[in-house]
């Protein structure tokens, strides 16, 4: 069967994903990454699309999407920023980190800088509490301790 959104390239990545796990369930989450990575959002359509290609049930996957915050329906912005705000994070004074970058993008969190350059989320934890306060841009990590503002803008440069 045709695709719309499972391309082949995206198909190559969950096959090699379907052979690695042993339960076709475990192949979801990376999938979905994939397709977030390719359209920088996760069309609805390909939600049915890779309940079908993995033979479970939609709701399944419906379930993943809703629970995990970095799964998201809707473009953003090109870059997405995510900060941590766990307790390490907190203690790491984050609100100082966030300041800063809200300054730097003119972004808020929750919502798309005017240029459609930057989003900002809060996330309750990116499993990186050793460099908190700790943050993503896209998927790279950054370590927020000790980050100086030139350093900070040096880092945002680099997502032009």
């Amino acid at each position: 069967m045709a695709y719309k959104y499972l391309t082949e390239d995206i198909i190559q990545k969950i096959d090699e994903y379907r052979n690695k796990f042993p339960y076709k369930e475990q192949a979801i989450i990376p999938s979905l990454h994939e397709i977030l990575e390719k359209y920088r959002d996760i069309p609805e359509k390909s939600l049915e699309e890779l309940a079908e290609y993995l033979k479970v049930p939609l709701n399944h996957i419906e379930g993943i999407v809703s629970f995990y915050d970095m799964f998201r329906f809707k473009k953003n912005a090109r870059h997405h920023i995510r900060i941590c705000r766990n307790l390490p994070c907190h203690l790491a004074n984050y609100q100082s980190l966030l300041e800063k970058i809200k300054e730097l993008t003119n972004a808020d969190v929750g919502k798309s800088s005017a240029d459609g350059r930057w989003y900002i989320e809060l996330v309750e934890c990116i499993g990186s509490c050793a460099i908190a306060p700790a943050f993503l841009i896209d998927n790279d990590l950054y370590d927020g301790s000790n980050l100086t503002d030139e350093e900070l803008k040096k880092i945002l440069e680099k997502y032009k």
